[in-house]
């Protein structure tokens, strides 16, 4: 496109393209890539899977860490799965605590798990063109439930940080498996309160997908 202008004005090409279901790209992007090798927060183990093996990748434009200014992001997410429990994110708070996020998925299937500091735990569905809030305080996991790259862009303060340690000390209570080719979702639980069974019943899985709330 060539724009022919009478005043001369500045037009400047934009430093950021980030075209439908493609991956970020411009200038000073900062990049993270979590291999198998440095997952260590899958209930499953498969010393057959190669250390190497991309689990997800995140890229994002930051801004300086003020009110006011936002980063954009972009997360890759590949399908897969370790034993029979679908690849996923890590998750994190936010150690802003007043900081919200939006994500649009942009390509793929999956859910995005939320976790209060509470202990709730429930879930959204991911879809190409679903966008989701996520509220300040509440910590958020992403999982790729089909067989493409799980693509999703992201809009937050860059004020807002990422608080992975306390997952550690705060880890999400649910997890999401394959069973035969049906989606199963596991909760730990104490032993010594609820002994009999850590599967969740029909209507906890309804209600953790939030089918609950769309009736």
């Amino acid at each position: 496109m060539t724009i022919e202008s009478k005043n001369p004005i500045p037009v400047l090409k934009s430093e950021l393209t980030h075209h439908w279901q493609q991956r970020l790209n411009g200038t000073n992007l900062v990049e993270m890539v979590m291999k198998y090798k440095d997952a260590d927060y899958f209930n499953r183990s498969d010393p057959d899977l190669d250390p190497e093996t991309v689990i997800y990748e995140h890229i994002v434009k930051e801004s300086d860490p003020k009110e006011g200014q936002l980063n954009w992001g972009h997360i890759t997410l590949y399908p897969g799965q370790v034993k029979d429990q679908y690849y996923c994110t890590k998750g994190h708070f936010h150690t802003n605590p007043e900081a919200e996020e939006y994500l649009l998925c942009m390509q793929g299937d999956g859910l995005i798990m939320y976790l209060s500091r509470d202990g709730e735990c429930w879930c959204e569905e991911l879809e190409e063109g679903s966008l989701h809030k996520v509220p300040a305080g509440i910590a958020r996991r992403l999982i790729n439930i089909g067989d493409t790259p799980l693509m999703l862009s992201q809009c937050l303060p860059s004020n807002a940080g990422f608080d992975f340690d306390a997952i550690d000390g705060h880890p999400f209570p649910c997890h999401v498996y394959d069973d035969d080719g049906e989606l199963a979702i596991l909760v730990d639980v104490d032993e010594q309160s609820k002994p009999n069974s850590s599967m969740l019943e029909e209507e906890d899985i309804l209600k953790i997908l939030g089918a609950d709330q769309k009736q």
